[in-house]
């Protein structure tokens, strides 16, 4: 709740307001003030650690369960990471996978794309864990990034495909969409979750 409120003793507070230091500047990369903002999302010394860490522990959380209402094999541990593709006679779900088409495409290597084989539909999912006050932006930005990987799946795959952008801040907050995004999603769980996101 602390960090929501941007009430936690960072270098910027105890310099600004408590007069308890001199140096505002963040103790990791020195580049910028220490504020709440920036530890979660901003520092570039947790660029590529942490943050990374905390993005793949969200769409692990996802792709657990989208694994689990196909009958696929789920993974044991959280820290596992999971396998480039699991498939059965119902579904195929590629994690990071890096897509070869035939028009070249640079943003082709989404977190997850789900092949309901039933239904013939793909579902390209992309995460992300951005600032709170950034989530509307990363959510277009990520609807935008894999229209034309969308395209290219449903013209090489004949299936109806869909952009599914899963976007949360890093403090919690949520876009005024992501009830309708998990809809999306062949998850069970996520679908009711969804419909708590909504209420």
């Amino acid at each position: 709740m602390a960090a929501q409120e941007q009430a936690l003793s960072t270098r910027s507070i105890e310099a600004g307001v408590y007069h308890s230091r001199q140096d505002p500047w963040c103790r990791l990369c020195k580049d910028a003030p220490e504020t709440v903002q920036h530890i979660v999302a901003g520092c570039k010394m947790l660029d590529g650690t942490a943050y990374t860490e905390r993005h793949n522990q969200v769409a692990g959380i996802v792709y657990r369960n989208i694994c689990a209402e196909y009958g696929l094999e789920v993974l044991k541990s959280k820290w596992e990471t999971p396998p480039k593709v699991v498939e059965n006679g119902r579904a195929k779900v590629l994690w990071d996978f890096k897509f070869q088409t035939d028009k070249q495409l640079l943003d082709n290597q989404p977190d997850m794309v789900v092949v309901d084989k039933e239904q013939k539909r793909t579902v390209v999912i992309d995460m992300a864990v951005p600032a709170d006050s950034n989530i509307r932006k990363k959510e277009h930005e990520k609807i935008e990034k894999y229209q034309r990987l969308k395209e290219e799946l449903e013209r090489t795959w004949k299936v109806k495909s869909k952009v599914v952008p899963v976007i949360t801040g890093a403090l919690g907050a949520m876009t005024p969409k992501l009830g309708e995004w998990l809809q999306e999603i062949p998850e069970q769980h996520l679908r009711s979750l969804s419909r708590r996101v909504q209420s």
